[in-house]
């Protein structure tokens, strides 16, 4: 009996399974990419520019799934191990250059730029960076509070993806032999609805979005409605040299669905901020479905967008996108750590920067890996190595030995990065010094201070006064404390009314809350329905309470500021201090974050407070406020 020859590595590479070449593609991935550097640099321009990355997402799920029909359509099986290996080839080698270059750089600079370095590299490094930054409590939407590598939220979702799909994709495809689509498309259905009910009922207006945005639970949904184009689209023919994306249409419709598709996510790019409460429930779904309309047209290749995703500037952002995302938030937010140009300047000087970095990048780092991977590209780049005399001659050769160095500093830099890195910024460290003196003036405070007769409208001293805040307040403990001697301050970080409420039963209950009462609420969220009354209730009318009208540009702070100026024009017993105001008058007073005063600020917040108890002394209410509600 004649044996069968070992089946050669041509032959193998002829089975492996191929898709489409469609230019096209690329330039989508090109309008995306520039919608999100166009929200980073000039997010006013742009205010849905955000939805780039749903697009990436719609992208990624309808290629990977593609490859994982035909390789199961061809060969019967999914090779698991090579499907990985060529997904680190395609990510890793420049995700881990951008990281570890970056990391080293604001190892450098240090400040603020640093803090949580060490959580950010290790969390970006292990492809967990949407589950760091929700641990710690980081916000996508607060510019100031950004952290320089929170872009990597998205590749850490879709690596996630890439090591769960084609796992359940196997075991699906194992079953659904006889019926190679239904099972697969009611899966791929089944998750993506319920990625996007867990978004729309576990998002909660007037609160911080990023839990349900970094989600990889609830955000998945993009990449399922790409998997669910796919399973409707791809071929399973079993020969090799098939069309991945065979239709016997002429694709009018897809043309058609297509622009409207187009004309819809402009729309949305222009119009759906991420403060919207549609944006979370339907409104980044409505994205993935048009980026699906929009992928189907363009691989049926007639049409407009065809025309337009073909163009070689399309296609030429689009095959430098991935290198282009990765580069482009660390440099804007080096420049502005250091520098103190306006933000529209920066944006211009980090523009042609990040197109540089992302060309090099490209040229030098992702093409190499992906086509050749990490063995020989090893043995090209030590094969390249040139002689003296070449060095001498050539630029280009010259720069050779930069790539050792640039390694070896990098890894340095990693190290001292990580080793030094500080857990808390300025400001966190001031507000916990500030909260431990307050918490030994509480301990040596009076349990039952005297009660102040109110009808002598007279203007109480510290003794009488209880304040009770959030983190805002906590900044200002020391000008609040130096201009009321003997107040008692209950202030701490993150402080909802929920917990306030607490504190002040707290207080009641051991004698110690006081005649007046100053209140520093709204800077993390407006008060669930009948919270605000809740306390006031507990406060009680014989009581005076001068509550803060709180400042930032956080999505909540509108609806926080009009529940409070209701609250006053309701109670006799409630006045405001107008601290939005102030603050808006005298931003520079303010730390990077745009919402904590710095010590002068904090001197201005004391003195509302004190122009609100004159206005008490005075009987003379006012409900003014020069900020919106």
């Amino acid at each position: 009996m004649l044996a069968v020859p070992k089946e050669s590595a041509t032959v193998k590479q002829q089975r492996r399974a191929r898709l489409r070449q469609v230019p096209g593609l690329d330039g989508l991935r090109g309008l995306a990419v520039v919608a999100v550097v166009i929200y980073h640099f000039f997010g006013d321009l742009l205010p849905g520019g955000y939805l780039g990355v749903d697009m990436f997402f719609v992208l990624s799920g309808f290629l990977i799934t593609s490859l994982l029909i035909r390789e199961f359509n061809i060969t019967g099986r999914i090779n698991l191990r090579d499907f990985w290996i060529r997904r680190f080839r395609r990510i890793l080698p420049a995700a881990l250059v951008v990281l570890c270059l970056c990391t080293a750089i604001v190892a450098a600079i240090g400040g603020d730029l640093a803090v949580g370095i060490r959580e950010q590299f290790l969390g970006t490094l292990f492809f967990v960076n949407n589950w760091t930054q929700i641990a710690t409590s980081q916000t996508y939407f607060a510019p100031n509070e950004v952290q320089v590598f929170a872009h990597y939220w998205s590749l850490a979702v879709e690596e996630q993806f890439y090591l769960i799909w084609p796992l359940l994709m196997a075991a699906v495809f194992a079953v659904s032999r006889r019926k190679p689509k239904r099972l697969p498309i009611a899966v791929a259905l089944v998750l993506a609805t319920a990625s996007a009910l867990a978004m729309a009922f576990l998002f909660a207006p007037g609160a911080d979005p990023t839990r349900v945005y970094y989600g990889t639970d609830t955000h998945a949904f993009g990449l399922l409605i790409g998997a669910l184009l796919s399973f409707m689209l791809t071929s399973t023919s079993k020969e090799a040299g098939a069309d991945s994306w065979a239709s016997t249409s002429k694709g009018v419709l897809a043309g058609s669905v297509g622009v409207l598709a187009l004309l819809a996510y402009l729309a949305q790019l222009v119009w759906m901020g991420a403060d919207r409460e549609f944006t979370y429930r339907g409104g980044l779904v409505l994205t993935s479905v048009l980026g699906a309309a929009m992928i189907w047209s363009v691989v049926r290749e007639t049409g407009p967008l065809t025309w337009l995703f073909r163009t070689r500037v399309m296609r030429w952002l689009g095959q430098r996108s991935f290198s282009l995302y990765l580069w482009h938030w660390p440099i804007i937010m080096i420049l502005i750590a250091v520098s103190d140009a306006p933000a529209w300047a920066l944006g211009i000087l980090a523009l042609p920067l990040s197109f540089v970095l992302a060309e090099v990048t490209y040229q030098f780092v992702e093409n190499p890996f992906r086509r050749g991977g990490y063995i020989k590209t090893w043995h090209d780049y030590w094969a390249s190595r040139p002689s003296l005399h070449e060095m001498k001659v050539g630029f280009g050769k010259a720069m050779w030995p930069v790539v050792p160095a640039l390694v070896v500093l990098s890894a340095i830099g990693v190290a001292y990065g990580v080793a030094t890195s500080e857990d808390k910024t300025e400001l966190e460290r001031e507000l916990e010094r500030m909260a431990q003196a307050n918490e030994q003036a509480a301990a040596s405070a009076p349990a039952k201070p005297t009660e102040q007769p109110k009808e002598k409208r007279s203007l109480p001293p510290g003794a009488e006064i209880t304040a009770l805040g959030d983190s805002v307040m906590l900044a200002s403990s020391d000008a609040l404390t130096e201009r009321f001697p003997g107040i008692l301050i209950d202030a701490a970080v993150s402080r909802q009314y929920s917990e306030a409420i607490d504190s002040l039963r707290a207080l009641k209950d051991s004698g110690q809350l006081r005649s007046t009462i100053f209140l520093g609420l709204g800077t993390n969220g407006s008060a669930d329905a009948g919270r605000l009354d809740e306390l006031l209730d507990l406060v009680g009318p014989e009581r005076t309470v001068v509550f803060a009208v709180p400042y930032g540009d956080r999505d909540w702070m509108g609806q926080a500021r009009a529940e409070i100026v209701q609250a006053a024009s309701q109670r006799e017993n409630v006045y405001l201090a107008d601290w939005c105001g102030t603050a808006q008058e005298n931003p520079a007073l303010m730390y990077d974050d745009g919402v904590h005063p710095l010590a002068e600020g904090a001197n201005l917040y004391a003195e509302d407070f004190e122009q609100a108890l004159e206005q008490y002394a005075n009987g003379d209410k006012s409900l003014a406020t020069t900020c919106e509600a």
